[in-house]
């Protein structure tokens, strides 16, 4: 987990003359969709099943490092926490924490309603927090969860408590740090917070998460040619808050990674309460429950690359499991753009992780939102610190340094702002992702550009579509006072704010 792991790919220097000119190109010329022209390539060979073909994670010899020699290989179970259990039907190895399968079913039921009356029994605030509101979900897709889900069965009441972080000395701390110690307050704190439809943004969430359902929904594909098995990588995973929406497409696989370990926990809490624990005899998948396989791990994919971090604990994953078909990464690519290096990072896992012709599928702030601002003027200096700051009751940006007065960020890395979102995000670092820039970088990594539209524009042309498929208490919670659906005032210039995208890897 440490930010000086050695790092076997190396990316291009920033300060190499022809990145420099691609760049400057790029962002001078955007033709079309990709200035790139896409051609057909025969179906690969998984790179991790294959003895006789090197393993994707190696670029040549000279990048080669001897850590990875472990891979492609079996390596004893019995070193870690984890079990094998290779009589699943799925067909896959999963892995959950030893001693489960001594677990009765009425003993996992008898505990669920034990937290049930611990969840809603009176107890003091606790200090700390939980997940970004985006990731969390208040109101679950699937009806009648019970004891598969006790947070849908606490007692109501209007003691709602407004999320507040305690991160002291953010000036002059990592960022790494504050992101992690961040989410792991909004963990602890959500547990204590109140009824979450009591939340300030509780539609904004609702609308949120209703984005992510239809970019996941239209463009998370499976190739049944390559893998018998439908999987998704999850980059940046946060508390499990995109589950129901791996259940909702269908998934079989689910890998989750998270740089906040409390919300990694809770993310395997969630996952395993809701696991369908038996397959309906017609090979349908059960209802109101999670039918495909999980693991979860603790590790910085900004940093490390993602075989370092699922092997020691999943040893064979890699070779089992991998390329996957689809790797999200919701509301976090902004926190890679500190520096080249860790974008180029955060890519090649991406990029490696991905079979050709798998999604890459994300949502990021819009450079475009930010740069209008900027340009417009609609932005004020902060009467304590007298930095340039835009936003309103629900959110605001507040930049370390003076913007360019053209909205035009050079160098591309590095420029850092604090975001603040009422109840969700209190006022952690983040930097701007000019989007031509990822998507030059994303094309030297085989990732070329399918989709980009900002949230507003997703939800007015697809939600006619999604309308009937969502569950009703989500599309409720998107009503408007004119009893239309979508977000109003406030809440549409934060949701506004944000860019959903998607790249399809190349051979």
């Amino acid at each position: 987990m440490s930010a000086n792991s050695s790092l076997p790919l190396k990316p291009q220097a920033a300060d190499d003359p022809d990145l420099k000119r691609r760049r400057v190109d790029n962002a001078a010329e955007l033709g079309g969709l990709s200035r790139r022209e896409l051609t057909p390539t025969a179906k690969p060979v998984s790179a991790y099943g294959d003895v006789k073909q090197k393993p994707a994670w190696f670029k040549s010899d000279e990048d080669r490092n001897l850590k990875y020699e472990k891979y492609g290989r079996r390596l004893d179970m019995a070193s870690t926490s984890y079990v094998s259990r290779n009589s699943e039907p799925l067909g896959v190895v999963s892995y959950q924490r030893r001693g489960e399968e001594q677990d009765s079913r009425l003993n996992r039921l008898k505990r669920a309603r034990e937290t049930v009356e611990r969840d809603t029994s009176p107890r003091e605030e606790v200090q700390g927090g939980g997940e970004e509101g985006e990731e969390d979900e208040s109101v679950q897709p699937y009806l009648h969860l019970d004891v598969a889900n006790p947070s849908s069965t606490r007692i109501r009441n209007d003691n709602y408590h407004t999320f507040h972080s305690r991160i002291k000395d953010k000036e002059n701390r990592d960022i790494n740090s504050i992101v992690r110690q961040h989410y792991n307050q909004r963990t602890q704190q959500s547990k204590s917070q109140g009824p979450r439809t009591s939340s300030p943004i509780y539609k904004l969430r609702n609308f949120n998460n209703t984005i992510k359902y239809i970019l996941l929904g239209n463009w998370a594909k499976h190739d049944a040619e390559s893998s018998p098995l439908f999987s998704i990588l999850d980059l940046c995973c946060g508390k499990g808050g995109d589950l129901n929406k791996c259940e909702f497409i269908k998934i079989d696989q689910y890998i989750g990674i998270d740089i906040s370990d409390l919300s990694v926990r809770e993310a395997f809490n969630r996952y395993s309460r809701q696991k369908a624990r038996f397959k309906p005899r017609n090979g349908a998948r059960a209802e109101n429950r999670y039918n495909f396989e999980a693991c979860f791990a603790t590790g910085d994919c900004f940093t490390q690359y993602v075989p370092d971090i699922l092997e020691p604990n999943f040893p064979g994953i890699i070779e089992k499991t991998f390329p996957v078909d689809v790797v999200s990464t919701q509301f976090a690519l902004h926190y890679a753009f500190e520096s080249e290096e860790k974008v180029n990072t955060l890519l090649t896992n991406v990029s490696k992780s991905l079979r050709v012709g798998g999604r890459f599928i994300g949502t990021i702030p819009s450079s475009d939102f930010i740069k209008s601002k900027i340009v417009d003027k609609q932005y004020f200096k902060d009467a304590k610190t007298g930095k340039v700051k835009f936003g309103n009751g629900l959110y605001s940006v507040t930049f370390d340094k003076e913007p360019p007065e053209d909205g035009v960020f050079r160098p591309p890395f590095g420029n850092r702002y604090s975001y603040w979102l009422k109840d969700a995000v209190d006022d952690v670092p983040e930097y701007v992702v000019p989007f031509e820039i990822l998507r030059t970088i994303c094309e030297e990594h085989n990732l070329m550009l399918k989709y980009k539209k900002n949230f507003i524009d997703i939800f007015n042309q697809e939600i006619p579509r999604y309308f009937g498929k969502l569950n009703r208490n989500l599309i409720d919670g998107l009503k408007r006072s004119d009893e239309k659906y979508g977000a109003e005032g406030e809440e549409k210039e934060a949701v506004g704010f944000y860019i959903g995208f998607v790249f399809e890897k190349v051979g």
